[in-house]
């Protein structure tokens, strides 16, 4: 087995949905206007107003509504929309995974949390539209999903191995699969044609020291995904900043004030969007 042949094996189960697909298309495609693009999003009605809450939503603080996917498309660009099109349809995607594998409230408090964090420290690293790190941070974790799904038996090894502890699943993935969810994460990323830095960040947000590209978005991501556990699991934030690796500091040009500071302007953030994207309310994840 390698995570090719994961991803393979699993087949429609982690396939897109279609409209996502002609929306990845077009978005590739410089014969494809901006307006093309709206009408196929339009045509998905929950897509739409989904998308649409998350743009009217504190996430990105619009000063007025917007009120249709073309003015959306016009205020925060195709690229973007349609970055956040796959993610809201990857939240619907994984059905089916046994509990006792995953809590999924849990796993997408996590995901949310990280994509929010790497988000704020994007900002306070000066990168060029920052919001592009929520939509890594939220995927970040996507090939576990997969591994959960696809080999509940040996996913059990797994946490029974690493002891659920998030330090330690990557060396359990290696022993008893040899991969890593971050390697699932990222041959999938390609399978649905994803951004190379999206890609990047799946694929690396534990080593970022070894990313061969994309180098500071799999930093910030990898800040986050160790914040973002802390926060979810209630852990100690000073621990937290003993696991983070010098050079994340130094690629960045952040520090753990940066994240502390960012921690409380993110919590209705994350009540927010996952109302949006699970359908339900939600409890604070920072307290």
């Amino acid at each position: 087995m390698t995570p090719q042949q994961l991803i393979s094996d699993a087949g429609d189960l982690i396939s897109l949905p279609e409209v996502c697909v002609r929306i990845n298309q077009m978005v590739n495609d410089p014969k494809s206007s901006a307006e093309e693009i709206g009408n196929v999003i339009s045509q998905d009605t929950a897509l739409s107003a989904r998308l649409l809450k998350i743009v009217n939503s504190a996430f990105y603080g619009f000063p007025g509504p917007i009120d249709t996917i073309s003015r959306a498309i016009t205020i925060i660009g195709t690229r973007e929309l349609c970055d956040l099109a796959m993610m809201t349809a990857f939240c619907s995607v994984f059905t089916g995974i046994p509990g006792n594998l995953v809590n999924m409230e849990t796993f997408w408090r996590g995901s949310l949390t990280c994509g929010s964090l790497a988000r704020a420290l994007a900002r306070r690293s000066k990168v060029l539209h920052p919001e592009r790190l929520f939509v890594m941070g939220v995927l970040h974790d996507v090939g576990r999903l997969v591994i959960y799904q696809q080999l509940p038996a040996e996913s059990r090894d797994i946490l029974l191995i690493s002891k659920g502890r998030d330090d330690l699943i990557l060396s359990a993935e290696r022993e008893v699969l040899g991969f890593t969810h971050g390697e699932v994460g990222y041959e999938l990323a390609r399978d649905w044609s994803l951004p190379g830095p999206i890609a990047s960040a799946m694929r690396w947000h534990h080593l970022p020291d070894q990313a061969e590209s994309d180098h500071l978005e799999c930093y910030l991501v990898y800040i986050a995904n160790i914040v973002a556990d802390v926060l979810v699991w209630d852990g100690d934030l000073a621990a937290a900043r003993e696991q983070i690796l010098p050079t994340a500091w130094q690629v960045t040009g952040l520090s753990a004030a940066d994240y502390e500071q960012a921690i409380p302007e993110i919590s209705s953030e994350i009540r927010e969007l996952y109302s949006i994207l699970m359908g339900g309310s939600e409890s604070s994840t920072t307290g």
